[in-house]
């Protein structure tokens, strides 16, 4: 799959001129074109059926803007099937009227992902107010996808709209006139729109709104039959702009309209299926007749389901907080209600004539019903609700937190930054349980095209930022599902055979923390002068600090005592032939907790670590590996874990190979024996490569280092390295250490550092030399 930075293709990334040429060179099927973060003027791009994947990527963000101006353009025009626009700002500003974006309905799998849209979305027939011509009206974005198809419309806001609140507009936010694939809007924003905020009552395909934010928008949610409305917030609290062409304002929640005859040739069918209204929350309190009803159903689909809402009303519009009528479609054919639910629905009705619920048209079956009605205003007209519900109770009150996070400020994109984790099990045939914790937030996607569960957090409900650490719940055999992090992952666990990648590369799912590092500036210390380390340790773990750097002449140390959960305490370690005191020093840790593990890495191989402790003093004891490492003959890393004896000490390895190794303590020469310590170990299988994303390396050296400096070269590139090692021979028996310097992204210099107690040479013998090094941050 060819991919192309469409900047080294020779695009303008300023906004100066336009990259219609360029990018029309590169356009191919399975092709993706990289945008680094820059502006860049479109003219047009249409994508023919046949050019299919086709890929737009933002991976950092990146603005588009228009080359041309006119609500009749075409922007995006997409035929084909698998096109990807992903990581944009859509900048308007200095734009009249913005051309429009469309997914045709022979297209199909498409994905616009983390989409802003930046400044007002205008129409040329704006100026025409009380027209009463509908055919005045405009789109912004036009959907639909073929059948046995799919569309993804994720993390876009449209949340500046067509015109401030107090103008009037002919352009509405969404249209969705027909076709037959299943459209899911996951994690969508609207505000202040003129014309219809989302326009999709025909078509004969799946409609789904998920984890979506409505704010004094015009009409809301029109929908049909066979749609979705999962976690979302409707708000009318302030004035809306006007729909020009008729002059009117009005801002329903969720409006059914199955008033549009079926036509299948055509992919229009607004009446059979169920609509499904579950988890959303209603705040319509304007005293004004622009604000309307919560849910209404003029004319009603087949089924209603409505279950676990709430809703606070107030206005001096004649609807109901929710109602059905005895509707029809426009050939005079009435809209049946089937099937009507009203389960654990809460309204607040505070209208002085409107009822909470008003009855209509009853329904051919009635299923579950309850709840609690109350407010100020007239309940209900059904004798059968009032049976079933709590009349002039205390009703919940809604949740206006929107589900999705506030939009980004100008220059920034949705979700960014962001890690992309999907969890695989369409090749089983048992389910995965799943559990991610972020640093802030997770929130579930539908990229690649991931099913996306609609109950996923701890309490089996779904969560709004920013309370939505943490996801959780069984991936179905066959199935997907991915979910955006932010804040970083926490933590992770699995039970099942899916597979997991973050950001494309393989992870280990509850591997967090297998392996922790972490880089240490010790400051100034003096003489016997601890501080303390804190979240370098898991669990019962095991701490490895060394190297050190070589600011200070002194030979010295990091020693350590109190490594405990989650923390240890440290100095600086001079010899004690030396007054103590030492200026400050880098060194980076490694902790492990005392086990063994084999862990997939990116390129699927499989890596062995394992970690323990052994009780040492300054004889050699061996320490057997059970054969974990087969043949192959691992690094070793060894430090003291306790301070039972003041003496300064180091820890020295001999005949390491892949089954054991040999372990002592050495107090400087001038001094006698040491009292048993705790020495931990962890034993690395030499690779180079990524582990849960993360580029790492670990190599045993030739026996080439000495005390004159040596520079180790490393075979990847790091931007921020942390760097572990010890020597892994034992040729010169003199008390030694390693010292580092000049870490950079791409090696490091080593030398061995002898201590001076009994003699003042320096020297010493070539050693062998293991070593970690890892992607890390300070």
């Amino acid at each position: 799959m060819p991919t192309y930075d469409i900047v080294e293709e020779g695009a303008d990334d300023t906004g100066g001129n336009a990259i219609d040429g360029v990018l029309e060179n590169l356009v191919g099927s399975d092709t993706t074109i990289i945008f680094p973060p820059g502006t860049y003027k479109l003219n047009e791009l249409i994508v023919p059926s046949g050019t299919d994947r086709l890929e737009l990527i933002a991976p950092d963000g990146a603005r588009l803007v228009p080359g041309r101006s006119g609500d009749d353009l075409p922007w995006v025009d997409v035929y084909s099937r698998g096109f990807v626009l992903d990581g944009f700002e859509l900048d308007m500003r200095d734009t009249p009227v913005p051309p429009f974006v469309r997914m045709n309905s022979n297209s199909g799998n498409w994905e616009l992902r983390r989409l802003i849209t930046r400044g007002y979305v205008r129409a040329a027939t704006d100026t025409n107010i009380g027209s009463n011509d509908s055919g005045d009206a405009r789109t912004y974005f036009r959907l639909s996808a073929e059948d046995g198809t799919r569309g993804l419309l994720q993390d876009c806001y449209f949340h500046e709209g067509s015109c401030a609140p107090d103008e009037a507009s002919n352009r509405r936010a969404i249209l969705v006139e027909s076709g037959k694939g299943l459209l899911t809007f996951n994690r969508c924003w609207f505000e202040h729109w003129g014309e219809n905020t989302i326009y999709a009552k025909k078509p004969e395909g799946g409609m789904k709104i998920l984890n979506s934010f409505v704010r004094n928008s015009q009409s809301g949610m029109r929908l049909g039959g066979n749609s979705e409305v999962r976690n979302c917030v409707s708000i009318k609290d302030a004035r809306h702009p006007i729909q020009a062409w008729s002059g009117g304002s009005l801002q329903r929640g969720v409006n059914v309209e199955a008033n549009v005859p079926a036509n299948p040739s055509e992919g229009v069918n607004s009446y059979d299926g169920r609509i499904t209204i579950a988890d959303s929350d209603f705040y319509h309190r304007y005293p004004d007749s622009s604000c309307g009803g919560a849910i209404t159903a003029v004319a009603p689909c087949q089924e209603v389901d409505v279950r676990r809402v709430r809703i606070s009303y107030d206005s001096t519009k004649n609807h109901d907080a929710i109602y059905t009528y005895e509707g029809t479609m426009y050939d005079g054919t009435p809209a049946n209600l089937e099937y009507l639910r009203l389960e654990d629905v809460q309204v607040t009705n505070d209208h002085d004539s409107e009822y909470a619920i008003y009855i209509g048209q009853e329904p051919n079956t009635w299923g579950p019903v309850s709840g609690v009605l109350g407010g100020s205003g007239p309940q209900t007209n059904s004798s059968y609700i009032a049976n079933w519900m709590a009349i002039n109770g205390g009703p919940e009150q809604p949740n206006t937190t929107p589900p999705l996070p506030s939009p980004p400020p100008l220059g920034e994109v949705p979700m960014e930054p962001s890690q992309l984790v999907r969890i695989d099990n369409t090749d089983n045939d048992v389910p995965t349980m799943f559990e991610i914790t972020a640093g802030e937030y997770v929130l579930p996607a539908g990229n690649d095209g991931a099913a996306i569960p609609t109950e996923w957090g701890p309490d089996g409900e779904p969560q709004r930022p920013p309370n939505s650490e943490v996801a959780t719940g069984t991936v179905p055999a066959g199935k997907a599902y991915a979910f955006y992090v932010t804040g970083g992952i926490v933590s992770t666990e699995a039970d099942g055979p899916a597979t997991w990648t973050v950001d494309g590369d393989v992870y280990n799912p509850g591997t967090e923390g297998v392996l922790m590092t972490k880089t240490i500036v010790s400051g100034r210390q003096k003489k016997d002068q601890w501080k303390q380390a804190d979240s370098v340790v898991q669990p019962n773990g095991i701490a490895i600090a060394k190297p050190l750097s070589s600011n200070g002449l002194n030979p010295t140390h990091v020693r350590l005592r109190n490594v405990v959960d989650g923390s240890f305490e440290y100095k600086l370690e001079e010899w004690e032939y030396l007054d103590g005191s030492h200026t400050s020093e880098t060194f980076h840790t490694l902790s492990m907790e005392p086990s063994e593990h084999e862990i997939q890495l990116n390129n699927r191989n499989l890596y062995r670590i394992k970690a323990g402790n052994v009780s040492v003093q300054d004889e050699f004891v061996n320490v057997s590996l059970d054969g974990f490492f087969d043949t192959e003959i691992p690094v070793i890393l060894t430090q003291a874990q306790t301070f039972n004896d003041s003496d300064p000490i180091i820890t020295r390895l001999s005949d390491v190979s892949s089954n054991s190794f040999q372990v002592r303590l050495q107090e400087e020469e001038a001094r006698g024996e040491h009292t048993n310590e705790m020495v931990g170990y962890i034993a690395l299988q030499q690779v180079s490569g990524q582990l849960n994303g993360t580029p790492l390396e670990v190599q045993r050296t030739g026996e080439t280092f000495t005390n004159r400096w040596s520079r180790i070269s490393f075979q990847q590139q790091y931007e921020a390295p942390q760097f572990i090692a010890s020597m892994q021979t034992y040729n010169g028996p003199n008390t030694a250490n390693l010292r580092y310097q000049n870490l950079t992204s791409d090696g490091v210099d080593i030398k061995v550092e002898e201590e001076q107690s009994a003699d003042t040479e320096k020297s010493h013998t070539n050693e062998g030399i293991g070593y970690l090094v890892i992607e890390g941050s300070t």
